[in-house]
């Protein structure tokens, strides 16, 4: 009787063993859980911006020249919207001294604001050209003989990375062309005209 009784104490001393081993598993994976989801909590938080100071600091001893003042200058005064190509009429000569240089080009052109908020600076000022031709025609008028194309300058920028490094975005530096202005360029199809009309007259005079 009494070794009867040894064993059922002894198997469920057992079994309270196997249940506490059971219920302590289950609960180190809870706090391994929760571990995991803390990381990836901490893996996932967002990566703040370097202080607009620094940024600046950056910037400037990457450009200088010419397109610096140029940028800094323009960067937040947007030009006017839905302008189109200046008439013989307003360019009058009376008017030529309030009218902006570039209204007053043979080939106009005006601004506008192109914003990328992993560039810096954020905001560049962008040259357009108002008119397919050009203003030669005999009474300032466009014609048709030339075109209108910008004109491209070579700026440093700094442009940022997919790295967070402590907590901040990395930047690098990287180049654009940015459009400062226009100017007029024969027509290519008129070049071909031309060529074409003075092989014609040298067959003729042969």
């Amino acid at each position: 009787m009494w070794d009867s009784l040894n064993m059922r104490a002894g198997r469920f001393a057992s079994l309270s063993l196997l249940l506490l081993v059971l219920v302590c598993s289950a609960e180190g994976l809870k706090g391994l859980k929760g571990l995991k989801v803390r990381r990836r909590a901490w893996r996932t938080r967002p990566c703040a911006d370097l202080p607009e100071e620094l940024l600046e600091q950056m910037f400037g001893r990457m450009s200088v020249g010419v397109l610096s003042a140029f940028s800094h200058t323009l960067q937040l005064v947007p030009g006017p919207q839905n302008l189109s190509c200046p008439s013989a009429a307003r360019r009058s000569p009376n008017g030529a001294s309030r009218t902006p240089v570039n209204l007053l080009s043979l080939s106009p052109w005006a601004y506008r604001i192109n914003h990328d908020p992993a560039r810096y600076p954020r905001f560049l000022p962008e040259a357009y050209c108002l008119c397919k031709g050009c203003l030669t025609g005999p009474k300032g008028e466009e014609s048709e003989q030339f075109h209108s194309v910008p004109v491209y300058v070579p700026t440093a920028v700094l442009r940022r990375t997919g790295s967070c490094l402590g907590g901040r975005h990395s930047y690098i530096e990287s180049y654009v062309s940015v459009p400062v202005g226009c100017t007029c360029v024969p027509a290519l199809q008129d070049t071909h005209s031309l060529s074409s009309k003075q092989s014609k007259a040298k067959k003729r005079t042969k």
